[in-house]
């Protein structure tokens, strides 16, 4: 994961109303499978915390996990002391052993952040860590995206243009978490779901459950 750019992002970035705003995959997560529930939620790789934020406010408790310090320091907020922790790690090597039962991990254009060798961590930690039911919401660019290929190809479908991104094969994610165990909620593959300016990205939003 490319801490320093991110690190930059947020920096550069904090007046923006519309990343602060919780994303449209929260939003579809809490209506179509949160609400009128109380979780145990771990985001991986929380960025500015907004969706996190919004799911604790929804009374949700919630243990948002990212690298960025920057970002962290920022996003205290008493009002959300009982129902959110903060906390610096790298979500790819954190212990999730030790946070009890877990209803839901999230990861929102976190999976295309990582190596695939760390995706394939990830994904068999989260399946270990869930508790039975436990779902597994993800939201990440894949293949069919239009920035697929543009930059330096640095191999296993990433990219580097200001940053690396992996763009996501939906089909071998998807025949590697059925065979790990998980059973399929949700899928879709499109754009039109998380339009930030310019940028309408070709999205894979999936919700696995253990």
């Amino acid at each position: 994961m490319d801490k320093s750019y991110w690190d930059e992002f947020y920096k550069q970035h904090t007046g923006d109303s519309v990343i602060k705003q919780q994303s449209t995959f929260a939003s579809f997560c809490q209506e179509e499978f949160f609400k009128d529930k109380k979780l145990n939620i771990i985001e991986l790789g929380s960025g500015n915390c907004r969706d996190s934020i919004f799911f604790a406010a929804k009374k949700h408790n919630v243990i948002a996990i990212d690298q960025s310090d920057i970002v962290i320091e920022s996003k205290e907020d008493d009002s959300l002391k009982d129902n959110l922790t903060i906390k610096v790690a790298n979500f790819v090597t954190d212990d999730y052993s030790k946070y009890g039962d877990i209803d839901v991990f999230y990861s929102r254009f976190t999976m295309h952040a990582i190596t695939k060798t760390e995706e394939e961590k990830i994904v068999k930690k989260v399946y270990d860590n869930l508790r039975q039911n436990g779902l597994f919401c993800i939201e990440v660019r894949t293949t069919k995206d239009p920035l697929c290929g543009v930059g330096r190809n640095m191999g296993d479908d990433t990219f580097f243009t200001d940053h690396n991104r992996r763009f996501i094969n939906s089909d071998v994610f998807l025949k590697h978490v059925l065979k790990l165990g998980f059973k399929l909620r949700y899928f879709t593959e499109k754009n039109n779901l998380s339009i930030y300016k310019n940028d309408n990205p070709v999205l894979m939003r999936i919700i696995l459950e253990k």
